[in-house]
């Protein structure tokens, strides 16, 4: 008898102690969004220390890549070429155990795309295999078949399925970069801009419940948040945490939204939403050779976003096993 009770303490101790513990046991998929400014378009770029602060996220949502990292096939046949600087961030992200989707072809508000320059991104979710699946028989890719000066959209926003290896969690990130800038109109942009995704997530959404919209929503603040999320929706940053890296004009710009009605259960609430802090972990990793001091301490705007990012990555986790969609 005092066996078996040993037995099935070992096997707690086990369970709710040294597997957690160590690693070799995982419940959650841990997902971060990070705009990285102008990504592909700085030489400068430190992209092994971007890379090493998302390497134990499981998917990684980037926004502003506005190059193809290596050559590819446009959706109407024209070939284009790879860009050195982007490839290298890919090439790190790699190098990190991390494969990725990337979208055919770029976006933007001008009537000209297929252009590898910062008027025009295209989107990239990296994602670790032995932890998610791509699942394209989920709703995925843009949003819209018109990816220049669309209507609706500043960047047409695009979605990513995904599928958990262990578990029965899928679900869908849609990746945004919303209407920049302070203003009335730019908000009313805005607002049209979520409203256009949520309806897109209506009409897609038959068998698939979980979608969850993450990324620079360019959100100028609380009173903001309010007005333009669309209805059944919540924020992560519901108190409108300041998600750039300007210490003189803090702003909430990135977001996490999702509907609680179908989502909610899925939402790891024992991690909380997390907005990073980009100045004080690239200190560690800053070679001074590059530049005699570091553009952190005191804060450069302009020095450091070329060499980083102007905004934080934000991050939160889901629950593999509770999805009943």
């Amino acid at each position: 008898m005092k066996g078996t009770f040993r037995y099935y303490c070992l096997c707690l101790l086990l369970v709710f102690v040294l597997i957690p513990a160590y690693g070799l046991c995982s419940s959650t998929i841990s997902i971060c969004s990070f705009n990285i400014q102008f990504l592909g378009n700085s030489k400068q770029r430190q992209n092994g220390a971007l890379a090493d602060i998302v390497k134990d996220y499981d998917v990684v949502a980037i926004q502003e890549l506005v190059a193809p990292p290596y050559p590819g096939v446009y959706p109407d046949g024209t070939p284009y070429s790879g860009d050195p600087e982007a490839a290298v961030f890919f090439d790190e992200m790699k190098a990190r155990g991390f494969e990725y989707i990337l979208s055919e072809e770029d976006t933007g508000s001008g009537t000209k795309i297929h252009n590898n320059g910062s008027a025009t991104e295209w989107w990239v979710a990296f994602y670790k295999p032995d932890v998610v699946d791509p699942a394209n028989d989920l709703p995925h890719g843009f949003l819209d078949k018109d990816r220049s000066d669309n209507p609706n959209f500043e960047r047409v926003p695009y979605a990513f399925g995904f599928r958990a290896i262990e578990g029965s969690l899928d679900f869908v990130l849609v990746s945004v970069h919303l209407q920049p800038d302070t203003g009335f109109w730019n908000e009313v942009k805005r607002s049209h801009e979520l409203d256009s995704i949520a309806r897109w997530i209506d009409l897609n959404g038959s068998d698939e419940k979980d979608f969850i919209i993450v990324g620079d929503m360019n959100i100028q603040n609380k009173d903001e948040l309010g007005r333009v999320i669309p209805r059944g929706f919540i924020s992560m940053n519901e108190n409108c945490l300041p998600t750039n890296t300007n210490i003189k004009k803090p702003k909430p710009y990135d977001h996490v939204m999702y509907r609680p009605t179908y989502t909610q259960m899925d939402i790891d609430s024992a991690y909380p939403f997390k907005v990073g802090s980009l100045v004080d972990e690239m200190k560690v990793y800053w070679d001074s050779t590059v530049d005699e001091d570091y553009p952190g301490t005191p804060y450069q705007h302009n020095k450091f976003r070329k060499y980083f990012s102007d905004h934080q990555l934000v991050s939160f986790q889901m629950i593999k096993g509770m999805d009943l969609d």
